[in-house]
């Protein structure tokens, strides 16, 4: 109520899990026990970047192909490079991933490699996300102005509490980026509530 009221009665959740594994079916079974619990969305997370080259592509396929066939075409499937890639390899893996229609793609790079972000972003088939190592409004009114993402993902505890958060959200707003804040701390579920541009809240 402090923060203006609700925008919604319910937040949609995506299951934040399914980390790269060599037992492929242990993933996909993974991946179907958060079907099973009610999610509509996940994330998993890449194993593989530049420094493994066509290989480390070709098991960052596997991976993904493991899941989407696992939880069907209904769920959406997302997918986190924890800034293991460069721009070369970025774009061929965005290639390569196309056929299982990723909701986004996360932190391919470096926080600070915003010129190979925006390079992706206004390249990318797949949306490209970014944002929970920003630490300031500031920095966040430079990856707005430079187009860095398709969607970006603050960190209340690292961008200055809620009172940024707010702001950064209106920022976006206004440049049509919707938010998926990092985390799903008490206070990120308030932001998403009051806010209209937050449509998700990340769930480990």
């Amino acid at each position: 109520n402090l923060l203006g009221g609700k925008t919604k009665e319910r937040v949609r959740a995506y299951a934040s899990r399914c980390y790269a594994m060599d037992d492929l079916d242990a993933l996909a079974e993974e991946a179907r026990g958060y079907v099973a619990q009610g999610f509509t969305a996940i994330k998993q997370r890449f194993g593989f970047g530049t420094e493994d080259g066509i290989h480390g592509m070709k098991r960052n396929v596997e991976l993904i192909r493991t899941v989407r066939e696992a939880v069907g075409d209904e769920v959406e499937l997302a997918a986190d490079a924890y800034m293991g890639w460069d721009y070369a390899y970025a774009m061929e893996m965005e290639s390569r991933l196309r056929e299982f229609r990723l909701s986004w793609i996360e932190e391919p790079f470096l926080p600070d490699d915003l010129d190979s972000y925006a390079r992706l972003t206004a390249s990318s088939q797949t949306r490209i996300s970014m944002g929970e190592h920003e630490t300031s409004l500031y920095g966040y009114k430079e990856l707005i102005a430079k187009r860095v993402a398709h969607i970006l993902q603050p960190d209340c505890n690292r961008v200055g509490g809620i009172t940024a958060m707010k702001k950064i959200c209106a920022l976006a707003e206004a440049a049509h980026i919707p938010v998926y804040p990092h985390s799903n701390e008490a206070h990120n579920l308030h932001i998403i509530l009051s806010q209209t541009n937050c449509p998700l809240i990340e769930y480990f």
